[in-house]
């Protein structure tokens, strides 16, 4: 609704100061997003106005007309011509400071991270060792036994998460089945590579940033039965299970295949730790 009044009366302003006080105007014409009043019982649409969505996709159309009108082309996907002053290492720089800033950083969130990222995927290799040995006599079912014996292991192991600082049981219950999907990759890592310190160091980098973000001893988890749960729930574990899946087959397979003989020292050389 505010397009035409932003190109009608804001678009012929030339003043730089008298268009930063247009926007801000036009920016408060939009108020709060609880006035459309989405009955919260309709949770997807209320969200996407509670939360300002709608606002924010609106104020993103009225830009490309705005600009348009000032004479400019809106591009938010500028086509990217490297000057010959470009450097890689100030964008690596730059992209680090633009997520450092909510971190919440502290010595406990670090060893917080440090102690599952050993003592897990430690535990990992053991239950993977177990499985492999234990059904090494079936070389069809060894390796997606290993996979996914010691995934869902990993996940029930987070039962223990009931009530830590206020954790629910319907949110320990989605933290339980969410964590299997990173547990297929990390153990497929382990069994690609054979190098244990790899998914030590994935499985720290990802706690840690989580702990930077939420803070060391947060419930880490929640869940409030809206659809985004549900769909956060099936994104993270479902497209990891696809990718585990295409992993156990052809020359993928037989990487990890050759690893599992290695790992259980099946051809007389020293095993992989």
């Amino acid at each position: 609704m505010l397009v035409p009044i932003a190109v009608v009366h804001v678009g012929p302003i030339k003043n730089w100061f008298l268009r930063l006080l247009t926007i801000y105007f036009l920016d408060i014409q939009y108020g709060d997003a609880q006035n459309l009043a989405i009955n919260p019982d309709f949770r997807w649409l209320h969200s996407l106005t509670y939360q300002g969505v709608i606002a924010a996709i609106a104020l993103l159309t009225m830009t490309c007309f705005l600009v348009k009108a000032w004479g400019y082309h809106f591009n938010p996907n500028l086509k990217f011509i490297k000057s010959p002053s470009f450097q890689k290492k100030i964008l690596l720089a730059l992209l680090i400071m633009a997520t450092i800033g909510s971190f919440k950083f502290s010595i406990p969130n670090l060893t917080a991270a440090i102690e599952p990222g050993i003592l897990e995927e430690t535990e990992r290799y053991l239950l993977i060792v177990i499985f492999l040995a234990g059904f090494n006599r079936f070389p069809k079912y060894r390796i997606p036994v290993a996979i996914y014996g010691s995934a869902i292991l990993f996940g029930l192991s987070h039962l223990s998460n009931f009530g830590w600082h206020g954790e629910s049981f319907t949110a320990t219950i989605a933290q339980v089945i969410g964590v299997m999907g990173s547990a297929f990759i990390w153990a497929e890592l382990y069994l690609y590579t054979g190098k244990l310190w790899l998914p030590m160091i994935y499985h720290f980098l990802m706690d840690y940033i989580s702990d930077l973000q939420s803070g060391w001893n947060s419930a880490g988890w929640s869940w409030n039965g809206e659809i985004a749960d549900y769909i956060y729930t099936v994104l993270i574990v479902g497209v990891p299970l696809l990718f585990s899946i295409w992993m156990l087959f052809g020359k993928r397979r037989q990487v990890m295949e050759d690893n599992a003989d290695l790992i259980l020292n099946l051809n007389g050389r020293q095993s992989m730790i």
